[in-house]
């Protein structure tokens, strides 16, 4: 019994911590992103971005992806993501309207594109 009640609780907390719940579940797409900061490093990456706005203001944006170790399986490297570049960012943004979000994908101006591990496409290969 007292096993069942500690890995019920042990379950709620993983659960809590990666749940989704703060984040809409439609993504956004920022276009005109600068790479501000990589923070690669667990339990998620960080990425830090400015937006540029159609009236030309500047807007500061973070999200998080997967870990390093899953990421890793999808195709990214500690240098996929660099300060400086120039990218869109696709992501599912905080409900309570902060410019945070869980990542989506990377597109670079190449057209490569980086998933995050939890994005519906990456799972379904």
């Amino acid at each position: 019994m007292l096993n069942t009640l500690v890995l019920a609780a042990m379950s709620a907390t993983l659960l809590a911590h990666h749940s989704t719940v703060a984040y809409a579940p439609q993504s956004v797409v920022l276009k005109n992103a600068t790479i501000a900061k990589v923070l690669w490093a667990s339990p998620h990456i960080i990425l830090t971005f400015d937006v540029k706005e159609s009236g030309g203001a500047v807007s500061s944006w973070s999200t998080e992806s997967g870990s390093p170790a899953s990421v890793s399986r999808v195709g990214w490297t500690r240098n996929s993501v660099k300060p400086g570049d120039k990218v869109t960012i696709e992501l599912y943004p905080a409900k309570n309207g902060a410019r945070v979000g869980r990542l989506k994908k990377v597109v670079f101006s190449d057209g490569h594109e980086l998933l995050d591990t939890q994005n519906p496409t990456t799972l379904k290969k």
